[in-house]
This record gives C-alpha cells, structure tokens and sequence, in this order.
C-alpha cells in the first residue's frame, strides 16, 4: 500500500504493508534510523518520531496510520536551525558524544521543550530520564535544557 506523508517537511510517498510499523517502514523506504536497533515495545526512545507535534515511538505507530500525517525524524530535526542552536547550547555545557543516546536524548528532549515551553527543572530532569542512558550526560543535557528556556522567554519578552 502506497501512501502520502510529509516526511521532513517533503512530500513523499512510502509503501508499506499494513501490518508493517512506521519504524520498518521508513527504515526500508526512507533510508532513516539505517544504525539504529530498537526494542519494538517503545521504551527505548531510538525509534521515536514527531507526528502532527507529537513525540512517538514509530515503531508502535502502524504505517497505515500516517496517511498524509506529517512525520520529523531525528535526521529530519538535525537539519534544522533549532538543532543547531539547542546543539551549540549542550556543546557549550560540556555534552560528551554518546552513540547510544546522544541523539535520541537530543530529539526527546526538545520535543518535549516544544510542548510544554514553561517547563520547570523537575519536569526536565522526568522527560531526560525516560531514555535510557549510561554516559552521564544527564547533567548536561538539564543545564542546556534550562538555558534553552531562558532564551526562549527573553526572545518572547523582547518581542512584546
């Protein structure tokens, strides 16, 4: 089954099988999340996409779902220009490159400052903590979370 999508902001078309997740989908068709292995369960946040807004894991999202849906991957939003700023941000924290999780903590975590701009250091520190990791970047990833959100309400109190 062929179906439309937006996939990193281009239209494309991707075929699928119904009983085929997102994940295997855009990993077969796409060419996307080609290093990553995943649970498949949707604990381990590699897989994780932004669909209409909304973080989730693609590998429970079956592929017939996502007609004319728009999907952002991971290499989708390292493309962008609020990476790279939320990327220099962690940088200058002091982040130390991690295969496992460097990426994917990335990706979560500025998906989750999207959603919820007003988010206090106890709701970062939660959503930091729901992708597993061992390379203790846990730290960092909190302080450039919180300069990101002071940047963000200075850009908002000087447009006023």
């Amino acid at each position: 089954m062929k179906l439309p999508l937006i996939l990193n902001g281009d239209d494309v078309t991707l075929d699928g099988d119904t009983r085929e997740s997102l994940f295997t989908v855009l990993q077969r068709e796409a060419g996307v999340f080609q290093e990553k292995t995943n649970c498949r369960k949707g604990t381990c946040g590699r897989c994780h996409v932004v669909l209409d807004s909304k973080e989730v894991p693609s590998c429970l999202v079956p592929f017939f779902q996502v007609k004319q849906r728009e999907v952002v991957t991971p290499e989708g939003f390292s493309q962008t220009d609020e990476y790279r700023q939320f990327r220099l941000i962690l940088d200058e924290e002091g982040l130390v490159e991690c295969a496992e999780c460097t990426d994917v903590q990335i990706f979560h975590l500025f998906s989750y400052l999207e959603l919820f701009p007003q988010a206090g250091k106890e709701e970062c520190r939660m959503v930091i903590g729901e992708i597993p990791c061992r390379c203790g970047s846990r730290p960092v990833l909190e302080r450039g979370a919180a300069r990101w959100l002071e940047r963000k309400e200075a850009v908002r109190v000087g447009r006023r």
